[in-house]
């Protein structure tokens, strides 16, 4: 599904004095993609050229410089391919600038009719064509093109950004979870695995406070199943208890935790000092990618887990 909706660019024939901004999108964005702009945008006549730029390429017999007629069509407004009618006597245009190479500049697709005539004159120049998908992912594809994205696309970006969130520069360290069997890093993969506690069974449940004696985290499947067995087998009385690691790095299960977790405290829970302090390490190395807003996946997932009467607990309601 498309990220980048063209259609907050504003439509290029209506004198809005917004009308040169799909020209002004095109130069930064060539500008950022490494050209050099030699002609800019401007409200005379073009000659069919709306920007004129180069581009240096380096090879076994030195460097040549490529000069790129750019011819920019925004039709995201009305949804249409842009036709050869559209985009007319490209060779023609292209000589009469001294270029060598087209560069037509799309926010919607080529027609099929003018990817023919283009691929008929590619013996004689270069041609490039940037659509609406090409260009969104080189935008989206580093710092410096998100930064032109959200320019022109502050809606978009937004959203974007909402539902591909980053971790918060908190913490001086770059947040580590490390599996506790494999070593692999969790916060890099897409399943982030399991946090699993160790409680000892209890007996007298009115006199008898939880004790929590180990808290591991884990790759989901063998890693998990390896470390329950070890544990199983050197340690008896203790009863598991686990969360998807995914779910409690959601703003809003994040909060149940810790809201949990003073309960628990105030109730008489106990912890064992090395479960106390990875129950610490954990909270922290989670806590950078809980500065957020919630996903619209997320949003969904926390729904159904409000179902779950356990976690209503958690928040301090009674069912």
């Amino acid at each position: 599904m498309p990220v980048l909706d063209f259609k907050e660019i504003p439509e290029a024939h209506k004198a809005t004095g917004l009308q040169d901004t799909f020209e002004l999108f095109a130069r930064d964005f060539l500008s950022f993609m490494g050209y050099k702009i030699i002609s800019h945008p401007d409200r005379g006549a073009d000659g069919g050229a709306d920007l004129i730029v180069e581009k240096k390429r380096t090879g076994v017999g030195g460097e040549t410089v490529v000069r790129w007629l750019v011819s920019c069509k925004h039709k995201a407004h009305s949804g249409s391919s842009v036709s050869p009618t559209d985009d007319g006597n490209i060779l023609d245009r292209v000589s009469s600038k001294k270029c060598c190479g087209f560069i037509g500049f799309y926010s919607t697709l080529s027609s099929s009719g003018l990817s023919g005539v283009l691929e008929g004159i590619k013996d004689r120049i270069e041609f490039q064509i940037y659509d609406r998908e090409r260009i969104e992912k080189e935008l989206l594809h580093s710092a410096r093109g998100l930064e032109v994205a959200e320019r022109y696309f502050p809606i978009s970006l937004a959203a974007w950004k909402t539902n591909n969130p980053e971790p918060a520069k908190i913490f001086a360290d770059e947040p580590s979870l490390k599996c506790k069997v494999c070593s692999k890093e969790l916060l890099d993969k897409d399943d982030k695995g399991v946090i699993t506690l160790w409680q000892r069974i209890r007996t007298d449940y009115e006199n008898e406070p939880e004790y929590f004696e180990h808290i591991f985290w884990t790759c989901r499947g063998n890693c998990d199943r390896a470390l329950s067995q070890n544990i199983r087998s050197k340690a008896k009385g203790l009863t598991d208890g686990w969360e998807d690691i995914a779910d409690v790095m959601m703003p809003t299960v994040f909060i149940k935790w810790a809201i949990s977790i003073l309960n628990e405290l105030h109730r008489g829970t106990i912890y064992s000092d090395e479960a106390f302090n990875q129950l610490k390490e954990f909270l922290l190395n989670i806590y950078p990618f809980v500065c957020r807003h919630l996903t619209d996946k997320e949003k969904e997932r926390v729904q159904s887990l409000m179902m779950i009467p356990s976690y209503l607990g958690g928040l301090g309601y009674e069912g």
